[in-house]
């Protein structure tokens, strides 16, 4: 299991996630993806527009989120690694990694 309940709490207590896709030129695209629920090792995001992230994710599906709150007081923050697709406006992301930051 990557997304262990730590994890998991400090995913759903960040107010604003950052999702990164890969444009076509290999750059980086961030953006602010909101909240995500947690299931098993996959983030679930409501779509709001998002047309460059769904179309890098069409070439490749590469993608990392990025979050940081408060945990018992104290900053905690996590970077997972994984793949993510659009489906029916949501864009499910798989964790493969995950990595504490703070």
């Amino acid at each position: 299991m990557v997304i262990t309940d730590e994890v998991k709490r400090v995913v759903e207590e960040t107010a604003f996630l950052s999702l990164v896709t890969v444009n076509a030129d290999g750059t980086p695209h961030p953006i602010i993806a909101g909240k995500g629920t947690v299931s098993g090792d996959t983030v679930v995001f409501g779509i709001y527009k998002m047309e460059i992230t769904q179309a890098n994710l069409l070439k490749n599906k590469n993608a990392w989120v990025v979050g940081a709150t408060f945990v018992d007081g104290k900053p905690k923050g996590i970077r997972l690694a994984g793949t993510a697709e659009a489906q029916e406006k949501r864009l499910i992301f798989t964790a493969s990694a995950a990595e504490p930051l703070i």
